[in-house]
């Protein structure tokens, strides 16, 4: 049989069965677009510039997006070949070689899946192309963000898809290899075997879960929060899989059991239908559910960080204008204050002379010794960083004047706060000295956002010169220990001030900034000092969180088009495996309304089960997912709930639609 036979008969082939392969093709090419749009987002430039970890992110983004479609594609395949079998079975009877129906196969893979991947390629490019465009549009960006044509893309692309492809080719030949010709012709009516519940791997399935909802639920910092964000979603997404593939069994047989529920017209062909596809059809709910989840995060942490952006501003700025002094570690606190003293009456002299009218000015100084309290006693912290904490130091001065009170000390006592042990009552050795410990309920507003960062403690002293000999003592100790590996942090001296302007405007601030940047570059302090506005980094941080905002609005779109692929080709391949059976419980006497409000309540718990699913995952990811965006300046619980819980309902009302179509579809290829 020549290549010309082979080509015109695989040919005819698709052109014959074409209700089949054009869905296969469009699916397979609106796959290959999701990969080809996230691959070239890797070469983004805002994703290069903005931050060290979103490269890593979005390349560990692309390798679930190639996963997601390597398994989507064997399960639109394994569709497709279902309703083959009958055709290639009868190739076998009429004469044909297994060889040459192989050789036909690979030849009908190669014309779809080249089909697909150039379509794919070409839409991925346009709709990346327009959806920058529109998103562009829609938030109104100062300097839009481009979407990057690349070829790096298009090959990764071409690579992962031929693969996946021949992959497929491959497992379709060996089905055909070693089938029965007279199975392959009964292939697509043949019943499935009823599944097994495996306890041991639903009680994994369940530990894997819990798992992960306990890291989520016990994370006491943002730091720790980064770090096990990753390991937390690999256990849920293993337990949700495990729990869809075999809890779901467990459960049907459970109530298969239920003589009295289970033997009713309704429950009797909704359960056992269920139970006899959720082999087939469980991989696609679990990647329905986690596909739901990706759209739920992804989409409402970038809307909080957009909507929170002011709160993030006035969390890192205290007052509109900003300058942090760092020392070296030789300069005493007197020593400080007396040079800050003199720059900031610098900063007050320019300011007058020029027209500019301060207002609220305040400043403290303080120490961060890195870290912890145990057994009442502050031990320093390792430069590996593998103790975390921080303990901020203020003599009472300093803090009285930040938090208007009126605090008062004996010389062997200590305000202090914490928010993980208490201390009441009882003895702080600090340095040298003990320190009885009077408990601080609450905190300055200019301090707030640096409590929830890592384990974070304040500790109030007497006077400046305590803090001098605790500075003094543990940075002796980290000479002592110089030569080792690993020495503990020296300890400096820093202190803040903060101002604002009296009547200005947006535009004056920014002029007021460029000339404060100018006199800090001029300035002659030994200490280090950072100028910064807020009115300036206004403008940086909602261009940045804007951009996120995009990247998460448009992640989030395709994430629901995978999710939407997977439903629609689950609706077919459940319609066309229930057509037969339903038809003849409807000869064997069940009228149509029962066998219609039996599969209406099939399909009800087929799309309830995901979104239910992927809202319980939101709940429990809830707290890791507040930690990372502490990160980022935002704390506020109720704008993150409020953007969480709109994004939850629109998602919902996006499904719904989804479902409302695709169910019909499903109903009218039973019916």
């Amino acid at each position: 049989m020549n290549l010309s036979f082979i080509s015109k008969l695989a040919w005819r082939n698709i052109r014959s069965n074409r209700q089949l392969y054009i869905p296969y093709v469009v699916s397979a090419a609106l796959t290959v677009a999701m990969f080809m749009m996230m691959a070239s987002l890797l070469d983004n430039q805002f994703i290069q510039e903005r931050a060290a970890t979103l490269p890593v992110l979005f390349g560990l983004g692309t390798i679930v997006i190639g996963i997601f479609s390597l398994i989507f594609i064997f399960y639109i395949n394994s569709f497709l070949m279902k309703r083959r079998k009958k055709e290639l079975g009868l190739y076998n009877i009429l004469g044909l070689e297994k060889k040459h129906v192989n050789a036909i196969l690979g030849t009908e893979t190669f014309l779809a899946g080249g089909s697909s991947i150039l379509m794919g390629i070409l839409i991925g490019t346009l709709f990346g192309e327009l959806s920058f465009l529109f998103l562009n549009y829609l938030l109104n960006f100062p300097e839009p963000l481009e979407y990057v044509h690349n070829w790096t893309a298009v090959f990764m692309t071409i690579g992962l898809f031929a693969g996946i492809f021949i992959l497929t080719t491959v497992y379709n030949m060996v089905q055909v290899t070693f089938a029965n010709p007279i199975k392959l012709l009964k292939g697509s009516k043949e019943g499935e075997k009823e599944p097994k519940g495996s306890w041991l791997l639903f009680i994994l399935g369940l530990a894997s879960l819990f798992a992960g909802y306990f890291i989520s639920l016990t994370i006491q910092d943002p730091i720790t929060a980064l770090s096990q964000f990753f390991i937390a979603v690999l256990l849920v997404i293993i337990g949700t899989y495990l729990l869809f593939t075999v809890g779901s069994t467990v459960v049907l047989k459970a109530l298969k059991k239920n003589k009295s529920f289970y033997y009713r017209p309704g429950p009797f062909i909704s359960v056992s239908g269920m139970l006899y596809r959720m082999k087939q059809h469980a991989v696609g709910l679990a990647n329905i559910t986690i596909l739901s989840v990706m759209v739920i995060i992804a989409v409402s942490s970038t809307v909080t960080l957009f909507v929170g952006s002011e709160q993030t501003l006035d969390n890192r700025f205290p007052a509109e204008n900003n300058i942090s002094f760092a020392t070296p570690p030789e300069m005493t606190g007197a020593e400080l204050k007396a040079e800050t003293e003199i720059d900031f009456d610098e900063v007050t002299a320019y300011s007058e002379e020029n027209g500019w009218n301060i207002e609220n000015s305040r400043s403290f100084q303080y120490i961060n010794f890195f870290g912890e309290f145990r057994n009442q006693t502050f031990i320093p912290k390792k430069t590996s960083f593998k103790l975390e904490g921080m303990v901020m130091m203020i003599p009472l001065e300093e803090f009285n004047k930040i938090n208007n009170s009126r605090y008062q000390l004996k010389a062997n006592e200590l305000l202090y706060y914490t928010q993980n042990t208490d201390f009441s009552d009882q003895t702080l050795t600090i340095g040298e000295e003990d320190y009885q410990v009077n408990p601080l309920e609450d905190v300055p507003e200019m301090l707030e956002a640096r409590i929830q960062l890592v384990d974070f403690s304040i500790v109030v002293l007497p006077t400046m010169q305590d803090i001098e000999q605790a500075r003094i003592y543990y940075n002796q100790l980290a000479e002592e220990n110089s030569s080792e590996e690993e020495g503990y942090a020296v300890n400096a001296w820093s202190a803040d001030y903060y101002w604002d302007l009296a009547d200005t405007t947006p535009e004056e601030n920014l002029q007021y900034a460029a000339e404060m940047s100018d006199l800090n570059e001029t300035s002659e302090a030994e200490a280090y000092t950072l100028y910064q506005s807020k009115e300036v980094s206004r403008q940086e941080w909602y261009s940045l969180n804007g951009g996120f905002l995009f990247l998460g609005i448009f992640l989030g779109g395709l994430f629901t088009l995978g999710a939407l692929l997977i439903t629609y080709f689950k609706q077919i391949s459940e319609g066309f495996d229930d057509r037969d059976r339903i038809q003849i419980m409807q000869k064997v006497g069940l009228d149509r309304e029962t066998t219609r409000k039996a599969t209406h309540s099939q399909i009800v718990w087929m799309f309830t089960l995901p979104i239910l699913t992927a809202g319980l995952h939101t709940a429990f990811a809830y707290p890791i997912i507040h930690k990372m965006l502490i990160l980022f300046g935002t704390t506020s619980h109720q704008t993150l709930i409020i953007c969480t819980v709109g994004v939850v309902a629109a998602f919902a009302l996006i499904y719904y639609i989804i479902y409302r179509v695709t169910s019909r579809v499903y109903l009218n290829i039973v019916e």
